[in-house]
C-alpha cells in the first residue's frame, strides 16, 4: 500500500503536466529560446522521475527547434541545491525573421513510476518573433 501511495505521489509532484498542452507567447528575434522544460521529481523525497522522450512531430516553418538533456537546480525549498535531470525544448528563429511560428512535439514517459506503461503525449507552440 504504501509502495502504490509513493508511486502516485512520485507522479503527482513533476514540474511539467502529463497531458496534451498549447504553449504560446513572444520570443527574441535572432535569438535561442527555451520554450518549455520536462523535469519530473518527487518534491518531498527529492528524487528523481523519468526523464520524458521527447521528439519534433511538426517543423516549425521559420526557425529550428533543439532537444536537449538539461539539469535543473531549485533555488529554494525542501530541495534546494539538488540536481534534476530533464530535458530543454529550444526554439531559433531563422536570422531576421520577424512574426508568427509554431510547431508542435510529441513525448513518451512511464505512465507510472515503477513499470513501463507509457503515455504518449504533444505539446503544441505558437510563437511570436519580435
Amino acid at each position: 500500500m504504501i509502495r502504490q501511495i509513493a508511486a502516485i505521489a512520485f507522479l503527482l509532484a513533476g514540474t511539467s503536466v502529463a497531458m496534451a498542452e498549447d504553449h504560446s507567447g513572444d520570443v527574441r528575434a535572432n535569438r535561442s529560446t527555451i520554450v518549455n522544460r520536462h523535469f519530473y521529481y518527487n518534491s518531498q523525497l527529492c528524487s528523481s522521475g523519468p526523464i520524458a522522450q521527447v521528439k519534433l512531430k511538426k517543423e516549425p516553418k521559420h526557425g529550428s527547434v533543439k532537444i536537449v538533456r538539461s539539469v535543473w537546480v531549485p533555488e529554494k525549498g525542501k530541495c534546494k541545491g539538488k540536481k534534476f535531470k530533464g530535458v530543454d525544448i529550444i526554439y531559433t528563429p531563422k536570422r531576421g525573421y520577424r512574426g508568427p511560428d509554431e510547431f508542435s512535439t510529441k513525448y513518451s514517459m512511464p505512465k507510472y513510476a515503477n513499470r513501463s506503461t507509457l503515455r504518449y503525449l504533444h505539446d503544441n507552440y505558437k510563437m511570436q518573433v519580435k
